[in-house]
């Protein structure tokens, strides 16, 4: 599971395919008669869960062959969707910015190298809000400078971030400010690495432990390193930020303890300024790659129109990162998205907000059957109480991206595939959903969805929602179960064996 995903949604694809129903399915043959079992089953597949009377829940199903509702229960009440809003950030992106699109990160100078490589001024790097920038990316990038022949850098790097604001906390991360894990990650202009860092840690003979940070920077010091390996007892690791870290310094204290024969385990955290971490990755790329530069202190400005491109690094296009938005849930491609979408289509110069990207958003998804003002969704990721919407929108929504060829191919192709990959890798195992379903999970602690599609025939494909909300204390197996089971009731359905 890629570490920006929430960590609620990576416990439930690691969990055991669900239950689901107990023996094998067959719907009548009579279409009529389809129906209407249908209905039924799935009314049962609620009430045989007593234990789930408090919870909220919220279904819509859509025949895209006929154009018509097959069923629906609570459709018309919103409810928050969790992870099921990268549905809609995925949308109104491919929409909006076109499956080719891709993000690009560039160097510029603003007078040539000399004879010896110098550059008299400044090196400036641009960044375009790159959600799968890597440290590779950035050497790669570093590598091209010095193949343009600059070895020295008289002036500083300086970073042009103005493609965003400063504001790197995506709406709602403020509801859990002391979490530190990568799924909560900023999102700048200017990142690299998800803007997270890795410790790794493996036990060596001896009871000692092997550790490493990566990637290395003078950002982030690994400051305390007591952790040993044992032959019994379970592994028990704790990576925590020290609180008073240095002047631009993050501390980082690592203790406990890991099992031998369990191979490595990886700790992610995020950092709080992603553009000075990924400046301090990219001046190390430099470095290794014989460019020095004499300026201690990075700066901050825009490019001057005069500069002259040095290199560059291109993404993937867009419908390869949505793929992976989606298959794995990532909420640091989905916050950079939303974003991106404010920098590319807003309509008044300056730095994109979120909330330039929240009413790019809004205006994508009205043809797409959600008109702006009758829906709630405040963040592109799903992360905490931030959207409210009914099954009935999502189903439109998807029914109608499914119709529009600029986006619906690419749109089902992102999504995770029952039982083979993604967060629905586990599921359905040996039953017919599996192969047959394409949906978007969505966790968080008291919420768990399922949206997307599922088919026998291509020709005849069902839209679908089911959104519970308010889950009972311990409750979530139980809804997952109901959840597995609703899909097999759906595909028996379509007639599959």
């Amino acid at each position: 599971m890629p570490p920006t995903a929430d960590p609620a949604e990576a416990a439930e694809a690691a969990e055991d395919e669900g239950t689901g129903s107990g023996s094998a399915l067959v719907a009548p043959a009579d279409p009529k008669a389809r129906t209407s079992w249908l209905r039924e089953k799935l009314a049962t597949a609620i009430a045989t869960r007593p234990k789930l009377a408090t919870a909220r829940i919220g279904i819509a199903i859509h025949d895209l062959q006929t154009g018509t509702e097959v069923m629906a229960r609570d459709g018309a009440k919103p409810l928050n969707l969790a992870s099921n809003v990268k549905l809609l950030t995925a949308t109104a992106a491919l929409a909006g910015l076109g499956g080719g699109f891709s993000w690009r990160t560039a160097v510029y100078v603003e007078t040539d190298p000399d004879e010896t490589g110098t550059i008299a001024g400044d090196l400036y790097v641009r960044g375009r809000g790159d959600p799968t920038l890597s440290v590779a990316g950035l050497h790669q990038l570093a590598a091209d400078v010095a193949a343009r022949g600059v070895r020295n850098v008289e002036g500083k790097l300086v970073l042009d971030t103005t493609y965003f604001d400063n504001v790197v906390e995506p709406p709602h991360f403020d509801e859990q400010p002391k979490e530190r894990a990568a799924f909560r990650a900023p999102v700048a202009s200017f990142g690299v690495n998800r803007s997270m860092v890795t410790v790794t840690v493996m036990a060596e003979p001896g009871g000692g432990a092997r550790i490493t940070i990566e990637p290395q920077t003078e950002y982030i010091k690994l400051t305390k390193q007591e952790v040993t390996s044992v032959a019994i007892g379970r592994t028990r690791l704790r990576l925590e930020t020290k609180p008073k870290s240095r002047e631009n310094v993050v501390e980082l204290e690592l203790t406990g303890q890991i099992r031998t024969g369990e191979g490595s385990w990886d700790l992610r955290r995020r950092v709080d300024d992603p553009a000075r971490f990924a400046a301090e990755v990219f001046k190390q790329a430099l470095v290794a790659n014989g460019v020095k530069i004499r300026g201690k202190a990075v700066g901050s400005a825009a490019v001057p129109l005069t500069a002259k491109l040095v290199a560059h690094h291109d993404s993937p296009p867009l419908t390869d990162i949505v793929r992976v938005m989606n298959k794995h849930s990532d909420n640091y491609i989905a916050e950079s998205v939303l974003k991106t979408l404010g920098a590319e289509l807003k309509a008044t110069p300056g730095p994109a907000t979120w909330s330039d990207g929240l009413a790019v958003l809004r205006a994508q998804l009205g043809p797409f059957g959600m008109p702006a003002g009758s829906y709630k969704s405040e963040n592109g990721s799903g992360l905490y109480a931030s959207s409210e919407v009914t099954p009935q929108q999502l189903v439109a929504m998807l029914a109608a991206a499914h119709k529009d060829y600029r986006i619906g191919p690419d749109l089902l192709a992102s999504l995770p595939i029952g039982g083979f990959d993604g967060t629905l890798s586990r599921r359905w195992h040996g039953k017919p959903p599996r192969g047959r379903v394409r949906a978007k999970t969505g966790t968080l602690e008291k919420v768990n969805t399922l949206a997307g599609y599922i088919a026998v025939d291509p020709a005849h494909v069902l839209a679908f929602a089911i959104l519970v909300n308010d889950i009972p204390t311990g409750q979530r197996p139980l809804v997952r179960a109901m959840i597995d089971e609703m899909v097999e009731i759906m595909a028996a359905y379509l007639g599959a064996q």
